[in-house]
Parts: C-alpha cells; structure tokens; sequence
C-alpha cells in the first residue's frame, strides 16, 4: 500500500455517521520519525510530538456533536504494505479527565498492526485538570460518552474508505477514566467493540469525587492535628506489612497480595510512655481508622467502599492525603456540579453528593455504573476488567463492587459471568502509572506503551478470547527489576480472575507456578459486616 494513497485520503472521504464530519489532514509519516502534534493539544500538556513505530497515514478530523459540541479526532493506519494492517481497529483513552489524544498507545497498537482511534474526549485539557466542565454541560455529556462514539463511529469509516473493507473486529484500551469510558461504551453503545479492555476503572464516578474530596476533611490540611506526614505514612505503611503481609499471604514481598483480607490493629502506632518515637498521637491513629473507611449518604447506604490497605503511602504521594484539595474533585464541584468557580471543596458534603447524582442524566451519566450489559453480552462482546489491589486514587473494592453488581442485576453466577467479562485483581499495582508509580507487584502486561514489554500481552489475550474463545483464566504480570526490562525479570504472577484468590503454594514465589487460584467461597457476602463492604444492608447497590 503506497503511502501516496494517504495524501489523496482526505478528498475523497464522505460521512454517513450520524454526526458531521470535517476532515482536516491526511499525512504519511514514516516510522521512527518525530512528528508535531497539533497546537490544540501540545497547548494544554498533551504530547508536544509523537514518534510512530511504523509507516502510518495521519487522519485528522473535526466531529461536530451537538450545537456546542466539538471532538477532534486521530485514525491512524498502518500503510507500509498490504500486509501491515492487521483487519482490525484498536480505540485508545483519555486517562484522567485529560483531553489528549493517548499517542504513546497510538503508536504502541499501530506497531501491533491495529488501525488506531483517538480522540480529545470534546475538548482540550490535561489529566488534572476539570476547570473546561464549568458552565459547559455540552462538553460534559462529550467526555461521559458521546465524544469516543462519534471518534470510533468516524474512524470505522475512515478506516473502510482507506482499506476499502471493513475491520473484522474492533477493541478498545484504556485505564483509569479510560476504563470507564470502556464500561461506557458497552452500557450505552454494545456494538462499538468487540472486546474490551478496562483498568482500574474511575466509574461511579460522582461517587468517587464525593470519595475523593472526603480526604481532605479525614485528614486536615498541613499542620492540623489530625494530619500525618510522608514518613508518618510510611511507619503505617509498615505496621501494616507486619501485621498483613507474610502472615496472611505466606510471602515476606512487601505486597499484600487480597488486602480485602487484612483487619488492621492500630493501636500498635499510639505513642504512650515508653513509645515516644515513631509513633503517633491519638487524634492522628483515628485519621489513620477513618482513612479506611467507606463513605455512606444519610440513610446508612453505601456511596463508595474504602481505601484498600497498602494504598496509603501512595495515596499521600499522590495528592489524595496530603493535606490539599484533589483536583479532579474541586474541578467537578466547581464547574459539573454547582457551576461556581469559587466553590470551596473543603465544604463538600451530603448534599452536594446528593445534588451529584441528581444530575447524572443532564451530565450524559459520567458515573458509567449501569450493570445491565445484556446487549453486550448478547452481541458476544468480550470485557477484561482489571485493578491493582494497591491503586491510592480509585479504590480496587470499586471494580469488585462493580462485578457483584453484574451478577446481581444479571442474576448470574460467577461461571455465567465467565463468558462475557473477567475481572483480574492485580496485587502490588497502584493507578496506571500516574505519577511514575506503578507498584511493588508483577504490573506489566502489556496494557500500554510503557507495559509493552511484558512477556504476557493483555491485548493478545483479549483478541485469542473474542476470535478464537481462548478465555483467560489468569492475567500474567511481569515485574522488571527497578521497572527497567533490561536489567531482567525480578518475578511473574499468574493473577486470578475473580472471584477466585491467587493464593501462594508453598513454591518459588517469584515463579507463577508458586501460586494457584483458589475460590473465595463468600464472594457475594457485601453487606454489613462484609470485608470488603460494598454493597448496602439489603443486598442493592446505589
């Protein structure tokens, strides 16, 4: 396939999606050779350039949504030979509620041989930042869910004018936000994919800014009695690895490998009159119990679960304890829910949860909490859901949550959820690598750029399951030796789909074949007096 093919693209394109479409370049780029990304991305922290891994045709395009609406879009396709496209599309994230096409990914499934779709989620912005929802309820309802179905509606388009066929099978990728988005589009648009892949999904999402915002009133901003410190974090982080670690899981690793496990003592860190140092005072041991707690409306029913055990030290390094407003959280408050610039988050409270959720529908439902995925499952689409079971911002009993939900709304047993999603929870990995924070667990495997490395690949994984039903019972992870692959291979872990446990066996634990999935017979125990408790006093979920 010449590349001049490319150039004479954009010409010829014609829309019958719904939605209107204006092309805006069609450019052959050869691969290894950097390229600028366009001003309205590289403007507000998004990548300034991109480098593909293979010779692609760049497709920029203006999607018009509604009245207000705008999306800006990339295709790319792979155009080096007959042979390079593989048949099949690959559609990337927004991470956060950044506005950035994903081009790490891009480039990452383009050099797998999948046309690759993405889009800037109805507006520019970076991860952090939420301040473009204020007053803009158009641009809201984009990034909930219609900006990714136009973008992959557009790029099934431009990837059948181009190749003169269809693709065979469409996927999805993403994580955090991206995750939700994924879930979004098999409760609301079951034939956009084929399969997906949805990490540490932000769904629930106005529950998780009530969640979020939360912290800062448990903890108290620097200097208040109630607040710990970095290192104070750490000496709980400790008291926690003695008290759960080896002596629940078998394994002196520094990772909790089910922390849903773990009934933390913490009077062990009460300062008295022989303990004077590394320890901390009364008021602060309480920050440190309500800091695990869950998070209730008025009348006693669950609005979130808690922070997992293990989470804590990189919850502080990432915002969530460290004695400041969370900036997702103030943006959404601010601008999706009381469209006042000046609203002081510090005041969250009752009834601004509640205001929350009474606009999930003028919003486009953000909170990507519906559990009734017939239509997906009757379209045989496929979800690999997954968490880390140390993740500071989005708490992993969240995904669980989810899952018991399915089954309850369903009515299905874990073996009739079994053919149509798949939940893996991955011990010792924190949130997609915000922050440069990956975790102390087996995290690689293959699920973006930075994880291609991996042996496993949870992309190859999906596509075996959707095109030649190869269900994965157990996601491999890999951990590099400092996370850098070529110093070597420090352990691997087959991670169990849930609701079975990856248990140690009494073998090299640095092998997979140290561990085996065992079945949590209580899976479905969630309410009160549960471990984890997600789910209210009746068995219903909000």
């Amino acid at each position: 396939m010449a590349l001049a093919s490319c150039a004479a693209l954009c010409a010829s394109l014609s829309f019958n999606v719904g939605f209107q479409v204006t092309p805006y370049s069609c450019t052959p780029h050869a691969a290894g050779v950097a390229v600028s990304t366009a001003s309205g991305q590289s403007s507000v922290g998004c990548a300034t350039s991109f480098t593909p891994t293979v010779d692609v045709c760049q497709v920029t395009l203006g999607i018009k949504t509604s009245g207000t609406g705008n999306v800006y879009s990339e295709v790319w396709l792979p155009n080096n030979n007959a042979s390079s496209w593989n048949g099949r599309t690959l559609t990337t994230d927004n991470g956060g509620v950044n506005g950035c096409v994903h081009y790490v990914d891009m480039a990452y499934v383009t050099g797998l041989g999948f046309a690759a779709i993405g889009d800037n989620a109805g507006h520019n912005g970076s991860s952090f930042d939420m301040t473009w929802s204020l007053n803009n309820n158009e641009a809201i309802i984009d990034w909930s869910h219609r900006a990714r179905h136009a973008a992959v509606v557009t790029g099934k388009s431009v990837v059948n004018q181009f190749y003169k066929k269809a693709s065979a099978y469409n996927y999805y990728l993403g994580c955090s936000a991206g995750g939700a988005q994924g879930l979004q589009s098999a409760q609301k648009y079951p034939s956009d994919f084929n399969g997906i892949i949805a990490g540490s999904s932000a769904n629930d999402f106005n529950h998780l800014q009530d969640w979020s915002s939360r912290f800062l009133q448990l903890t108290g901003p620097v200097g208040d009695p109630k607040f710990l410190n970095a290192t104070q974090w750490l000496t709980v982080q400790a008291a926690i690895f003695a008290q759960c670690d080896k002596a629940i899981d078998g394994v002196d690793d520094g990772i909790l490998e089910d922390p849903t496990q773990c009934r933390f003592d913490s009077s062990v860190l009460a300062c008295n009159a022989t303990v004077t140092t590394n320890c901390l005072t009364s008021t602060q041991v309480n920050t440190v119990n309500e800091v695990f707690t869950e998070l209730y409306d008025t009348q006693g029913r669950l609005l979130y679960p808690s922070l997992l055990y293990g989470a804590q030290y990189d919850a502080f390094r990432l915002g969530q304890l460290s004695g400041g407003p969370q900036g997702i959280a103030q943006d959404w408050f601010r601008g999706g829910i009381h469209n006042d610039s000046s609203f002081n988050v510090a005041n969250v409270g009752q009834s601004d949860y509640a205001l929350a959720d009474s606009l999930d529908n003028l919003h486009g439902n953000p909170s990507a909490f519906s559990a009734d995925l017939n239509a997906f499952k009757n379209a045989n689409g496929k979800i690999m859901m997954y968490h880390g079971m140390a993740d500071p911002l989005v708490s992993s009993s969240n995904s669980q949550r989810y899952y018991l939900k399915v089954a309850k709304t369903m009515g299905l047993t874990n073996t009739q959820i079994d053919p149509f999603l798949r939940y893996f929870r991955v011990a010792g990995m924190a949130h997609c690598g915000v922050g440069g924070i990956s975790g102390a667990g087996a995290w690689m495997f293959g699920q973006s750029g930075v994880a291609s490395s991996a042996p496993n690949n949870i992309i190859t994984n999906l596509v075996n399951w959707v095109e030649k039903g190869q269900a994965p019972d157990t996601l491999q992870g890999t951990k590099f030796w400092y996370d850098t692959p070529a110093w070597g291979i420090q352990f691997q872990k087959n991670h169990c789909r849930f609701p079975y446990r990856t248990t140690y066996n009494g073998g090299d634990s640095t092998k997979p074949s140290g561990w085996s999935c065992n079945l949590i017979s209580d899976w479905q125990t969630c309410a009160v007096g549960a471990h984890p408790r997600l789910c209210n006093a009746d068995g219903t979920f909000q």
